[in-house]
């Protein structure tokens, strides 16, 4: 009965692989990037399409950008091996460990020699190995969870690219510390992790900030603004507290009711949280523009 049922289930993946054309796809490579390029990299959750342009002036290779480019791309082309490959490794859409969505990082080349249509590429730097996304399945008779398999990038590749990353991510801290203080308009998490905050952009030019459980529940929508007067979002170390900071009007907390989030004009801000700096020279609106453009 196991075996009948695991060559139904092979037979069905074989199936729906032909049908939607993942055998035989052809491999969208790159043989080689001409003249100069610019490194762009961004890092968390949906990289690739919804954060900003790290601050950095680390570079790669063009070598060793079209072999990872290359890789990612193949082991996508021929995603159907990868359910039979011991190096890959599986989450729920929903269940993904936080840890590895924030390891999401994005590498993009620019330049006159670069084909727009693959120009970069999104891998996870998670637990000292380098990983890929693949595809997903739907698990029988859930349609509202899907199983997201990821591969894991030979050992070479790690060694090449983590160091790259690790400077990344130290230049994006110093460079958000230095102009937002303690504040940001990334996704946010509370001391112990129970809940985040997010901003988000609307069409109408406004921020609104909402706030989640860790199960991904709603929890609390406060009211949008002018991204003009938005500076970002601050917890306090250990408690609910949740700061806000506004061009003109200064910082306003909203602290966590039982069910809510509401405004606490009685709240005094701690001295450990600094202010989003001011003034022409601050790339913050420029920030925006990226983010909302990219």
């Amino acid at each position: 009965m196991t075996i009948k049922r695991t060559s139904c289930f092979i037979l069905t993946v074989l199936m729906l692989s032909v049908l939607s054309g993942c055998l035989f796809k052809q491999d969208l490579k790159i043989d080689r990037i001409d003249g100069d390029i610019a490194c762009e990299f961004r890092l968390g959750k949906d990289s690739d399409v919804s954060k900003m342009k790290v601050v950095t002036d680390a570079v790669f290779d063009k070598d060793e950008f079209i072999k990872l480019f290359n890789l990612c791309e193949s082991y996508y082309t021929h995603r159907i091996n990868v359910l039979f490959d011991n190096k890959h490794i599986t989450f729920s859409a929903n269940e993904q460990p936080q840890e590895f969505i924030d390891s999401e990082i994005s590498v993009k080349v620019v330049g006159d020699g670069v084909d727009e249509r693959r120009d970069g590429v999104t891998v996870f730097d998670y637990d000292s190995k380098l990983y890929c996304f693949v595809m997903y399945i739907r698990q029988k008779g859930n349609s509202e969870r899907n199983d997201c398999y990821y591969v894991e990038l030979p050992q070479e590749v790690y060694d090449y690219w983590h160091p790259i990353f690790e400077k990344v991510r130290s230049d994006d801290k110093a460079y958000k510390e230095r102009y937002y203080g303690s504040f940001t308009i990334d996704r946010t998490y509370a001391h112990d992790k129970e809940y985040f905050a997010e901003c988000n952009i609307y069409d109408n030019g406004t921020v609104r900030v909402d706030v989640y459980d860790r199960h991904h529940k709603l929890m609390s929508v406060i009211s949008p603004r002018s991204k003009g007067d938005f500076r970002g979002v601050c917890w306090e170390r250990d408690n609910y507290n949740l700061w806000i900071q506004f061009a003109g009007s200064g910082c306003t907390c909203y602290s966590y009711d039982g069910k809510s989030w509401v405004q606490n004009n009685e709240a005094v801000k701690p001295a450990y949280i600094t202010e989003a700096k001011e003034g022409v020279e601050n790339p913050v609106q420029n920030d925006w523009q990226e983010w909302e453009g990219f």
